[in-house]
């Protein structure tokens, strides 16, 4: 399969995937759009097995680590600003400091979970 062809079928992959999850949430069927996300996420690892060609190399890797690294960054400063925020505002909106402290906490764990993940992948490849 070429990359054009991949392409298309991806992207008709993710439209019905959308369509059903759309779907099962307006009956209030939630099964049904974990099946379809399974299904879907199923057939793009079988697509993607038949492409020809280079389908990643160093470049490509490279690319996705240093925007994952720095989605990790914005979501982790992102949230715990905006928890803050939240949290120093309780006399105004007190219907907020339970967001607020949502997003504090999960913005700690985000980090401890890429600590945790650093120190194992550190020890992985000798560092």
């Amino acid at each position: 399969m070429k990359r054009k062809q991949f392409r298309i079928i991806s992207f008709m992959i993710v439209m019905v995937m959308g369509a059903v999850v759309g779907f099962s949430v307006s009956i209030g069927y939630p099964l049904l759009a974990i099946g379809a996300v399974l299904a879907g996420m199923a057939v793009m690892y079988l697509s993607k097995n038949r492409l020809e060609g280079v389908v990643e190399d160093e470049r490509i890797r490279q690319v996705g680590q240093k925007a994952s690294w720095v989605t990790l960054q914005f979501i982790a400063l992102s949230f715990a600003l905006g928890g803050a925020v939240l949290i120093s505002m309780r006399e105004t909106y007190p219907g907020y400091v339970d967001l607020g402290f949502f997003m504090a906490y999960a913005s700690c764990i985000v980090l401890v979970i890429h600590s945790l993940f650093y120190m194992y992948y550190n020890r992985e490849y000798g560092g």
